[in-house]
């Protein structure tokens, strides 16, 4: 009876509540069948007999996923400070060395140094600031050549520098300047020189010679390098001397300059004669047809005297081709004593005027003339053979009793002797008498600047 109530009330409460929601809404919500009453009392299994076991079902067999595409690793992030550094061209340790490059940021006014690899360590050379976009530039002198390394970095210490970098090695060549051997020694008067060239060729750039005298180094001279830095100097070769020279570049700073090695040029005191054939065009004024001796017989000597001035000047006499052997001898040993001689020109540069070139002290020789002060005679000169010396201070006394030259007056007094004056002493006088020749200070009437062969 008990059980029958309670499920009666459980249906009329079932009934009550599926009453309430809506057909519908019941299958789509409610999963529990409908509840069937049924006179079979329900059957309650014993509380001591557990559940059986339950029985896992093993879970279907996983499907094999698709390989996973391996990323490409990640590019590493681009540093926050980088600098570069361009490769500079060669120079010269005595030019300016550039070296640029840029940040990786466009600032204006960073702080950038210049660093020189030297004995194994890195030197501190220059400082400046980064320019629009970032920009920097070095100019650097170097005073050393060799091949270095460089580099740059932002800021002033490795330690700390917000970048470095990479070292660019540059050659620094040597600017110098290199002097030819000399010759063993140079003869008085024939061009003694100093030559060289310049490392690298600087056309047009000057360079002055030096002497040292007395401690000093003192200025000898200047000249321009040619477009291939090539140089020549004249050294002073009109007396006999040993100079120790060097080369110096002009117009650059003390530090910029460059020196040669230092050389000697040495001169020795020698007569030199050159010995050349002539034609009548080159003795316009003293030849003439009808002389007893043709220019194909005559020659030209060339040959160095000391003048009263004590340095070396260049002669040259006309003489008759025979006399050239002769006239070498005695010259030879009167420059070898220093005898003075005003000077020594052939008469054409006179206008063939004997007056004229005894009055410029002049010793000369052929002159194809009638004899001064006597029209009548034909001059000894004619033939090439006779010679006068320092006519001023060997003046004569011509047949027409006049003494020339008119400037020589105040040396008719023989008892001083005065320099270039003749004597029966003299190297010269000995000379041309060794060889033959009179001295016309003997004759009555005294020439005291003529020689000729007996």
């Amino acid at each position: 009876m008990m059980m029958w109530r309670s499920v009666g009330v459980a249906g009329t409460a079932v009934a009550l509540v599926l009453g309430l929601v809506p057909a519908g809404a019941q299958a789509a919500d409610d999963p529990t069948p409908d509840v069937v009453e049924s006179t079979t009392p329900a059957v309650t299994p014993p509380a001591e007999t557990p559940p059986p076991p339950a029985v896992e079902t093993p879970p279907p067999a996983a499907e094999t996923p698709p390989p996973t595409p391996t990323p490409p690793p990640a590019s590493a992030a681009p540093p926050e400070w980088s600098i570069t550094l361009n490769q500079p061209a060669a120079s010269w340790e005595d030019r300016p060395t550039v070296f640029t490059g840029t940040i990786s940021k466009p600032i204006t006014g960073s702080y950038i140094t210049l660093w020189q690899r030297a004995s194994g360590t890195w030197v501190l050379r220059a400082a400046t600031r980064t320019t629009t976009g970032g920009a920097y530039r070095f100019s650097f002198v170097s005073p050393y050549a060799g091949s270095w390394a460089f580099r740059t970095m932002i800021g002033v210490k490795d330690t700390t520098a917000l970048a470095i970098s990479a070292y660019r090695t540059v050659p620094i060549q040597d600017r110098k300047i290199v002097l030819n051997t000399p010759a063993a020694w140079y003869a008085t008067l024939t061009g003694a020189s100093v030559t060289g060239r310049t490392v690298p060729a600087e056309p047009g750039k000057e360079l002055a010679l030096q002497q040292y005298v007395g401690g000093k180094w003192l200025a000898l001279g200047i000249t321009k390098m040619d477009k291939w830095g090539k140089f020549l100097f004249r050294v002073p070769d009109n007396v006999p001397a040993t100079r120790t020279v060097r080369v110096l570049s002009r117009w650059v700073s003390q530090p910029a300059m460059e020196y040669s090695a230092s050389i000697k040029i040495v001169v020795k005191a020698h007569m030199n004669p050159k010995v050349y054939t002539v034609t009548a065009a080159s003795l316009p004024n003293t030849y003439r047809a009808g002389c007893p001796v043709r220019p194909s017989s005559l020659r030209l000597l060339q040959l160095n005297y000391w003048g009263f001035d004590h340095t070396v000047h260049r002669g040259e006499l006309i003489v008759r081709d025979a006399a050239v052997a002769k006239m070498i001898t005695v010259w030879t040993s009167t420059f070898a004593s220093k005898f003075p001689i005003r000077q020594m020109r052939r008469v054409d540069r006179f206008g063939g005027s004997d007056i004229r070139s005894m009055a410029a002290d002049n010793t000369s020789a052929f002159n194809c003339r009638r004899v001064t002060g006597n029209p009548y005679a034909l001059s000894p000169h004619s033939y090439g053979w006779a010679i006068d010396i320092n006519t001023v201070e060997n003046p004569y006394l011509a047949a027409n009793n006049v003494w020339y030259p008119s400037n020589g007056s105040a040396y008719r007094n023989r008892s001083v002797s005065r320099p270039g004056m003749l004597f029966a002493s003299s190297v010269a006088t000995k000379g041309f008498i060794a060889q033959g020749y009179f001295w016309g200070a003997r004759w009555s009437k005294p020439d005291y600047q003529h020689f000729e062969p007996k």
